[in-house]
């Protein structure tokens, strides 16, 4: 490769120390800087609401709100730092003429050009942004005919009899439900909920399912025997069953109880991560490591870890969808998020009684988790593709 300078100039630092994308911009990298350029609007939208509702932390009162607002400045300083890092890994890229690229290389370009998952990546960017900055999102403003005002959260729960089922208006965009809560506040809310118990069932998932893979693969004999039929036990266990004696042993476990339920159940990323791992301890450079004399857990986190991770990647994205599912429809059998919390599942439960008088109390929490989730399974099914090293 011929090496030529890989280094930022001043106007390039600058530029993007004034806004992220704008040195991308004055170089002609459209892509990056239209990434940046909205996600930094997104943002700056966001901060705006945030502080023309008084919202922030330090203009709301030191206890409210406080994680909201911290993710916000930690989001646009790392916003700010990865243009920059980015800009450096720019140049550096076009600086030399590579002619071989990495695994990861490959994957990352081929992600690039697959619009599949490009809009699976935005639609989980937006969900997530409404559960972290909830709060600086939703109404909060006084019910009809009630005096005062209403924090987010407690007019997320807050109950008006006198203005139930009403239809969509500029007061409540997308109307109330039978006891007079505001619904697109509600599914705001209930956004944090579907996301959180996902996204921690999944990592338990991954972390437990992922560990149990590699001891099973790795060592085989008497180990994968015994960690085998602990999974078959499990997944033998009725589902509902295992809800209903968990939830009746921990009658205060709430949401903490239905992460653990999930994360338990659904250990399915250790059969794959043990096939993955079966296929690669056979390679040669493992044996030759193990030759050698390279210590057991070096071979495994620096050798077989790594090129089992694209498919525990895939297995989890996907897992994230349907734990959302299963989150759903235990709190629409009554068995998941107890009430007042938000949550879609519990509010089509509501809804199934009004569904000719007040349709909006089931369409939305529908959509929200059908995009959801659709969001998620179309990452995971362009994870599949770019990350199959038999595609070139």
């Amino acid at each position: 490769m011929t090496e030529k300078t890989g280094k930022l100039t001043l106007r390039d630092v600058v530029l993007s120390l004034l806004l992220p994308g704008l040195g991308h911009l004055a170089r002609g990298w459209w892509g990056k800087a239209l990434l940046f350029l909205g996600a930094l609007l997104l943002f700056g939208v966001t901060l705006g609401l945030a502080v023309a509702k008084g919202r922030l932390a330090w203009l709301a009162g030191p206890s409210d709100y406080w994680f909201s607002t911290v993710m916000m400045f930690i989001v646009l300083a790392a916003t700010w730092a990865l243009a920059l890092f980015d800009m450096h890994r720019m140049h550096r890229a076009r600086a030399t003429e590579q002619y071989s690229f990495g695994y990861w290389s490959m994957a990352s370009r081929r992600f690039s050009r697959d619009p599949k998952g490009i809009v699976g990546l935005l639609i989980i960017f937006l969900a997530v942004h409404i559960a972290v900055f909830a709060p600086f999102l939703t109404s909060g403003h006084s019910f009809k005919g009630v005096p005062g005002y209403y924090k987010p959260v407690q007019h997320a729960i807050k109950m008006d009899l006198r203005n139930f089922r009403s239809a969509p208006s500029s007061e409540h965009p997308l109307g109330t439900d039978n006891y007079g809560r505001d619904v697109l506040d509600r599914l705001i809310f209930g956004t944090r909920v579907a996301l959180g118990i996902g996204a921690v069932a999944t990592l338990l998932n991954m972390l437990l399912g992922g560990f149990l893979g590699l001891l099973g693969g790795y060592f085989r004999g008497v180990s994968d025997a015994v960690l085998m039929r602990i999974l078959e036990v499990i997944n033998s266990v009725p589902f509902l069953v295992l809800v209903l004696l968990v939830r009746g042993l921990w009658i205060e476990g709430g949401i903490l109880s239905i992460m653990l339920i999930l994360g338990i159940f659904g250990l399915q990323p250790a059969r794959i991560i043990r096939s993955e791992v079966l296929s690669v301890r056979e390679e040669d450079y493992v044996t030759a490591a193990r030759a050698i004399g390279v210590p057991t857990w070096r071979i495994i986190l620096k050798y077989v870890l790594p090129n089992a991770i694209a498919s525990l990647m895939v297995v989890t994205t996907m897992s994230i969808g349907v734990n959302i599912i299963v989150v759903a429809g235990l709190s629409f059998l009554g068995f998941g998020v107890s009430e007042p919390t938000p949550s879609w599942g519990a509010m089509l439960q509501e809804a199934q009684e009004y569904m000719r008088t007040a349709w909006w109390m089931a369409v939305y929490p529908g959509l929200c988790i059908v995009s959801t989730v659709f969001g998620f399974n179309i990452l995971g099914d362009s994870l599949r593709d770019v990350l199959d090293p038999r595609l070139k």
